[in-house]
């Protein structure tokens, strides 16, 4: 995947690879814990789909995204390109701890199945949370990025009842 570079300042995946390599040095740290050598049993693929407005979704999602900040796992929990309501204050007001969530809204024209697959092989993440369109081989990708990450994957897909 190839990103562009602005004069004077680090590429996208340098301070992405930057902040995760720090923090998860300093998961590694406080816990004590290294990298797994065996699979864990709570990484891979799952998919929830919630029916709503968007404002009832984002109520529902609130409280697995808050269990999974919680965590006791070392890495983030990462968010990417998640509706435009979820923010830092979405987060605060939601009962979320943003300093251990990450939210990367990826560039114009960029591939965010590709870009969950490359963070997810990272590993940097304990969960890496997508909202990605149903399609033949996501989940396939998904799977196996958060398997050589080993890591969760999740995917978030949003519906309406058509009733506002």
């Amino acid at each position: 995947m190839q990103y562009a570079r602005n004069k004077g300042s680090a590429a996208q995946p340098d301070l992405l690879h930057q902040v995760m390599m720090s923090s998860r040095l300093q998961a590694q740290s406080l816990s004590g814990t290294a990298l797994p050598d065996s699979e864990p049993e709570n990484i891979g693929f799952s998919e929830i789909s919630l029916n709503g407005t968007p404002r009832q979704c984002l109520q529902w999602l609130a409280p697995v995204l808050r269990d999974l900040s919680q965590a006791s796992c070392p890495g983030w929990l990462t968010l990417i390109d998640p509706p435009l309501p979820v923010s830092q204050k979405w987060l605060r007001a939601s009962g979320l701890d943003p300093q251990r969530i990450l939210i990367i809204r990826p560039k114009h024209g960029m591939d965010t199945l590709e870009l969950c697959c490359e963070i997810l092989r990272l590993g940097y993440s304990h969960t890496v949370v997508s909202w990605l369109p149903p399609l033949a081989s996501t989940h396939l990708r998904l799977e196996a990025a958060a398997r050589s990450g080993y890591c969760a994957s999740l995917n978030v897909r949003l519906g309406s009842t058509g009733m506002a």
